[in-house]
């Protein structure tokens, strides 16, 4: 019966999703029309059935892969005396989607894992398993966890998320405080957001669903029950506002960390911006055609393929650069040690460059030498998380620094930064510790605003915060 129930689904779900809305209004009007008569009525409300009936069976097919992620507390016959066997999952766990049931491979993200070695999964029946996290790549918000079952687990597939148009249904699943399996509808409210300051490699997918503390890391599906992006982040105090991580950079960040347990992205060398107006009026291209190269490093790949400062770098591998950021997403996903084409804008004539992409050498920060200049007001009061993290269960925090303190009357305290907010990043930095987001901070003293981005209940929020001198 069942079975039955899902092939039924799966050829509704196909049909809805090109006549839902006219369908919606045909229900409406044949049954709340004035005057309408008690057939018209019947077959309005019979169609409106059928919609509900797809909507429900796309639940029933999606649920059972969506778990429940939390901190792994190692077994201890002194816990398990004083807790309760029925006891719920604690608010601020995330979620994750099952990609791989066969190999009991789950997709999540980062900051929901907190680099983790290993994390609680809890099932949609009721189950509970020990999740290995294989890796994680902090670029993009991403994570994938293994977990052993005796049975293969429910899994959804990875959907084509360069097919996504603004105005399509979508539904968001996951765990908001501590809700388990909460279903939620919505539409694509907007594709390609970028200059959001959450990630380095930033392509999001907007979207109206309601995203919420323990949404993180579950999956944003289409209504044929495809998994189109991963719920990472909201806007503060935003309505309606969420994004999610395109599912086809899912798909090559997941399958880099199952096979080598990391993600390895090529590296170009150059120092890029947007092509100011009169350069793209003299060159006859448009301002939003291209990039500006506006430094090249010795030694690099773009250096020894012979780009020139000054260069305007049109296309990468014939896909069209539209912004500093497609660049960077364009070269981060291809390997190093491959070649790409680039077309290049030089003086007026069009040149096609060859370069051998190289693995992106990370600078080593001598922390000693770093400004002691005290850092800008913001506000509020932090410390090193670890400090923080000694003192509660949530021992397996390592990365960020945590608010202890704001201050009354603060601009902090008006834009709502609370007391236990974790700050993972700044203006699309990751912050590893104290050290390092005081020299962030310190950074670039004519920018008057930082953009936060803060874990709170493992949601992440986006904050725009002034200096305060």
């Amino acid at each position: 019966m069942r079975a039955e129930i899902l092939y039924r689904t799966s050829i509704m779900n196909n049909r809805l999703f090109s006549t839902f809305v006219s369908v919606l209004i045909l229900c409406f009007c044949l049954v709340y029309a004035p005057g309408a008569d008690a057939g018209h009525s019947a077959k309005g409300l019979r169609l409106l059935e059928e919609v509900e009936e797809g909507f429900v069976g796309l639940a029933e097919h999606t649920l059972p892969s969506v778990v429940n992620i939390s901190p792994y507390v190692p077994p201890s016959p002194s816990l398990r005396r004083h807790s309760d066997p029925n006891r719920s999952r604690p608010t601020n766990a995330g979620a994750g989607v099952i990609i791989d049931g066969a190999n009991g491979y789950i997709v999540t993200n980062s900051h929901v894992v907190r680099q983790s070695q290993k994390v609680q999964i809890l099932l949609y029946g009721g189950e509970e398993l020990v999740g290995k996290v294989l890796g994680t790549d902090e670029e993009t918000d991403l994570a994938v966890i293994k977990v052993e079952s005796s049975k293969p687990l429910p899994s959804v597939s990875l959907g084509d998320s360069s097919k996504l148009k603004v105005g399509q249904f979508v539904v968001a699943i996951g765990n908001p405080y501590g809700l388990h399996d909460t279903f939620s509808f919505g539409v694509i409210s907007g594709l390609n957001r970028e200059n959001v300051n959450i990630s380095r490699y930033e392509d999001f997918i907007q979207t109206d669903a309601s995203i919420n503390p323990g949404n993180s890391g579950g999956p944003l599906l289409n209504i044929r029950g495809e998994v189109v992006g991963i719920n990472t982040a909201i806007i503060n105090y935003a309505q309606s506002i969420g994004f999610a991580i395109p599912a086809n950079i899912v798909k090559n960040v997941a399958q880099q960390i199952i096979e080598n347990g990391l993600v390895s992205r090529g590296w170009l060398g150059v120092g890029i911006e947007y092509v100011p107006e009169h350069v793209a009026k003299s060159a006859n291209i448009k301002k939003n055609d291209g990039v500006l190269v506006n430094s090249v490093f010795e030694k690099q790949p773009a250096y020894k393929a012979g780009i020139k400062v000054g260069d305007i770098i049109l296309k990468i591998g014939g896909a069209p650069v539209n912004s500093p950021n497609s660049m960077i997403r364009l070269i981060g996903n291809v390997s190093p040690g491959q070649h790409v084409k680039l077309d290049v804008l030089r003086n007026g004539e069009l040149k096609v460059f060859s370069v051998q992409l190289a693995r992106k050498e990370e600078p080593k920060h001598q922390l000693a030498a770093l400004d002691k200049k005290k850092p800008p007001q913001l506000g509020f009061v932090w410390e090193e998380l670890n400090e923080a993290a000694s003192q509660t269960q949530e021992s397996d925090l390592k990365q960020g620094v945590r608010v202890i303190q704001v201050l009354p009357h603060s601009e902090a305290e008006k834009e709502g930064i609370r007391e236990g907010d974790v700050i993972t990043a700044v203006n699309g930095k990751t912050v590893a510790g104290k050290k390092e987001f005081e020299s962030f901070i310190r950074e670039n003293p004519d920018e008057k605003t930082l953009s936060l981005l803060v874990d709170r209940d493992n949601v992440s929020i986006l904050f725009n915060l002034s200096k305060e001198n």
